[in-house]
């Protein structure tokens, strides 16, 4: 029987800081399939092509999503959680995650970039 365990990483930082990074470590022996991602955004992040942030989240050094709050990807807004879409080569395998491989998390900033606070939730399937 297969169990659903749900991983939440959380990256807090405000608008003058450069970058944010975190990781998270599979603590469990049995091998996790990611099912899906989720960015939950405390704050509205306007779209601006001068001003905005870049978030990304990467399994075995493969993206598993980029989201950038330009014109062309959009505001975050407040309360609002938001499924992200796959990078195209988290298929089959690169979905997969064994004991001590890590995720790694990181929020970069174009121009002075804007304040935010959001945390990323993966959400994986326990393997037998």
């Amino acid at each position: 029987m297969s169990t659903m365990i749900r991983t939440v990483q959380s990256v807090t930082m405000s608008g003058t800081d450069a970058t944010a990074a975190g990781a998270m470590s599979w603590p469990y022996d049995n091998v996790g399939v990611l099912q899906s991602a989720r960015i939950l955004s405390n704050t509205t992040v306007a779209a601006n092509d001068s001003n905005n942030i870049t978030v990304t989240a990467t399994q075995n050094s493969i993206a598993i999503f980029t989201r950038q709050t330009n014109v062309a990807g959009g505001a975050l807004a407040a309360g609002d959680t938001e499924l992200q879409t796959f990078g195209a080569t988290m298929v089959g395998d690169k979905l997969e995650l064994a004991k001590g491989e890590e995720v790694t998390f990181a929020v970069a900033k174009t121009g002075t970039g804007p304040a935010y606070e959001l945390s990323i939730e993966l959400i994986y399937k326990l393997v037998n």
